[in-house]
């Protein structure tokens, strides 16, 4: 059977980017997985010599800073994908083909020889997080697509109820349990691209308070990751004089050694699809705190049991329960902790895998 992974791009070393190699990397064991790109035909995350990635030459730069231009952008990108689409299509034949985002699934739509029965949309943002065009493009495409996979609980469950063929697959794991991480580095690890999505000025904020209040009790906190909000972070770090207790890095290929050199991971976002950061950091027995924002972390975090889930977007209990984590005198970041790592050891990757399996194979209902 063949598989083509339609998106923008893999070099990103964003969580879609992870997911789809993930993916790819299982199911090449049994399918022939070819990933189609708009931009350079390599990936930021290991792919196994198998998987093809080819490209279209039609790279995606938005000015972000502009929505008329972003709108336009998109307008000639879309039309030069559809003529290479098109023709990259009639040239090679494929049982399904799988996106994942709403614009790539009207870029397959438009394309006359692809058919929406082949079509599988996975979903990765939480649905209360797109713009108004993304919501008409879901509303009008993914009850004709033959399947949309859906990584939490709650957004499955409003796919289902507005016509669409959604499944539950949450996404696979990415590393192995990691044992012995004792949690004694003193460093908060935030992972993510540098948006106001993700809120990492507001985690800042934060951090600059408790600083002032003496509750730090010498912690550092790393942010790793790159985006737009980059200037913005590091001019309030530089404002506040923040430098000795916080840093900004930008993304790694291993970064397991970030997990596993950390003791707690904080997260901010103010939307998350899943999440794919905190199992990762569960995987290495990490404690998580987040908001529980739509739609993901309160599928993988159980408050004060393996993790800490905010009420969005209560600023003071989120500076509160971090606190208390960071100035811990009752091994409370060891049983959450232990709990997180519990946790990402009964995750299922097999099991994940073989749904997926099904889909493909039309056993799936």
């Amino acid at each position: 059977m063949k598989i083509l992974m339609f998106l923008n791009s893999m070099n990103p070393a964003g969580g879609i980017e992870r997911v789809v190699a993930n993916l790819a990397n299982n199911l090449s064991e049994d399918y022939e997985i070819t990933i189609l790109v708009k931009d350079e035909a390599t990936s930021f995350y290991e792919l196994k010599d198998k998987i093809n990635v080819i490209s279209l030459n039609v790279p995606l730069k938005l000015n972000m800073n502009s929505r008329i231009q972003r709108l336009f952008s998109l307008i000639i990108n879309l039309l030069i994908t559809n003529n290479r689409l098109k023709t990259y299509t009639r040239s090679f034949v494929f049982d399904y083909i799988y996106v994942t985002s709403p614009f790539n699934a009207l870029e397959v739509f438009l394309c006359g020889k692809c058919n929406a029965r082949k079509l599988v949309i996975s979903e990765h943002g939480s649905k209360f997080a797109y713009n108004k065009i993304y919501k008409i493009l879901k509303k009008k495409l993914y009850p004709k697509a033959y399947k949309i996979s859906v990584p939490t609980t709650m957004d499955t469950y409003s796919y289902i109820n507005e016509g669409s063929d959604a499944v539950y697959i949450p996404h696979l794991s990415t590393f192995s349990v990691v044992p012995g991480n004792n949690l004694n580095s003193k460093i908060v690890l935030n992972i993510g691209r540098l948006t106001s999505d993700k809120q990492q000025l507001m985690l800042l904020e934060i951090w600059n308070e408790l600083r002032k209040e003496n509750r730090l009790n010498g912690w550092k906190l790393k942010i790793v990751g790159k985006g737009e909000e980059e200037v913005n972070l590091r001019n309030f770090i530089y404002c506040n004089n923040l430098q000795d207790c916080v840093e900004i890095s930008p993304p790694v290929k291993d970064v397991g050694k970030l997990y596993i050199n950390a003791s707690l991971f904080a997260f901010t976002s103010k939307f998350e699809g899943f999440g794919m950061v905190l199992l990762e950091a569960m995987s290495f027995g990490l404690p998580c705190i987040s908001f529980d924002c739509p739609s993901g972390p309160r599928d993988l975090i159980e408050h004060k049991l393996n993790g800490v889930l905010i009420k969005p977007y209560d600023y003071e209990e989120y500076k509160d329960e971090l606190s208390l984590l960071l100035n811990d005198r009752n091994d409370y970041l060891t049983s959450l902790g232990n709990e997180a790592r519990l946790f990402a050891l009964n995750w299922n990757n097999e099991n994940i895998t073989n749904k997926w399996k099904e889909i493909f194979r039309g056993d799936l209902t």
